[in-house]
């Protein structure tokens, strides 16, 4: 499903400042198409994809359930298989679609995302 918010925050005309990685987590820095700042904070991350992502426009995000079947194909079958055993919620994948390329800029394989944004930086 193609969305143009997380939460509250417009993705649309707005650019990636960072990524950073963590364990089964990660942390986009974003700015907004009017200046202000977001944060997005993804939990329980099994994966990413990352294509040079931090500067990049972004037009929308498009969201994805990824069905938990051992034989998805080639990444994610990798992915399931490092997922640590008992966790049983869902796995969305979340797809950054930059506004030049109108293709994903960043993938992140992640069971919650939340949104942040920033006010008097």
């Amino acid at each position: 499903m193609e969305q143009l918010f997380i939460g509250e925050v417009s993705l649309s005309d707005g650019t990636i400042e960072s990524v950073l990685l963590l364990e089964a987590a990660a942390r986009i820095e974003f700015r907004t198409w009017d200046g202000s700042k977001a944060v997005f904070r993804f939990k329980g991350v099994i994966g990413v994809q990352d294509r040079n992502s931090a500067g990049q426009e972004v037009e929308s995000l498009i969201t994805e359930e990824i069905p938990l079947i051992p034989g998805s194909p080639g990444f994610l079958t990798e992915l399931l298989e490092e997922r640590p055993e008992g966790r049983a919620q869902g796995i969305t994948r979340y797809a950054f679609i930059g506004s030049w390329t109108m293709r994903p800029v960043l993938e992140i394989f992640a069971e919650e995302v939340e949104s942040e944004r920033m006010y008097g930086f």
